[in-house]
């Protein structure tokens, strides 16, 4: 999952931010966000995944030697932080044409859903969610450069 963020209400501050920072500063910074970001992303998206009583009896073949050990909410995977002109990202959670998920191949039929179970779509509910959280976090960096470095 990737989440692309876009600052309403911090117009100015972005602004005043982007004036005053070199572009070397506004990489770091951007990359500090999404890195102090993507344990926020994981902490939502674990707890509106599904869940079930019995381990043994989730994945596919249900005991199978292809079952899974640990439940998938517990095992998400993060990405590292990947920095592309000023901008930063960082994948959290799985991608929908991956062949293999290290043993959650099937997660992406939770998400998408199939013709026999309606999609659950935590990826993009996970996205909405973290949205403020992930606002203030770019709110407080942008502010203490400025603080440290204009005040």
């Amino acid at each position: 999952m990737r989440i692309d963020m876009e600052f309403k209400g911090l117009e100015e501050l972005v602004k005043a931010f982007e004036a005053a920072a070199s572009d070397s500063d506004i990489k770091e910074i951007n990359g500090k966000i999404v890195e102090k970001g993507e344990p926020i992303v994981k902490r939502i998206m674990s707890g509106k995944m599904p869940k079930s009583a019995d381990i043994s009896k989730s994945g596919r073949g249900f005991g199978s030697k292809s079952s899974v050990s640990a439940h998938a909410a517990d095992e998400i995977p993060m990405g590292k932080v990947k920095v592309k002109g000023t901008g930063a990202t960082a994948d959290v959670g799985w991608e929908k044409n991956t062949q293999d998920e290290g043993g959650h191949f099937y997660v992406r039929f939770i998400n998408w859903g199939t013709i026999y179970q309606p999609p659950r779509e935590f990826i993009y509910a996970t996205g909405r969610e973290a949205d403020g959280e992930l606002q203030k976090i770019a709110e407080q960096e942008y502010q203490s450069y400025l603080d440290r470095t204009v005040g």
